[in-house]
């Protein structure tokens, strides 16, 4: 992986309304929710994978914008990471 990959992971998190921070030097990205700046993820390119800051493989080298939709419901944005209100 490069940093085109990098800035092409941070391009697609930013999509999801992510606030992205870009450290070339450690091919490193923290991704931060708009709706709490407490859910925060780091994520490291590891070999051909995606890991976040807990060593979870999120997605694979070419397919940054899978890992940025998974990203996305891990930080809780996005229609798939709230459920559906339930009418009484």
């Amino acid at each position: 992986m490069d940093t085109k990959d990098l800035q092409n992971l941070a391009g697609h998190l930013e999509e999801h309304g992510l606030q992205v921070a870009v450290n070339s030097a450690e091919m490193r990205l923290t991704v931060t929710s708009p709706l709490n700046s407490r859910l925060t993820e780091d994520i490291v390119a590891d070999g051909d994978q995606w890991v976040t800051s807990f060593a979870y493989a999120i997605g694979e080298h070419g397919r940054e914008q899978q890992c940025a939709e998974r990203i996305a419901r891990v930080l809780a944005v996005g229609t798939d990471s709230v459920p559906p209100t339930v009418s009484a």
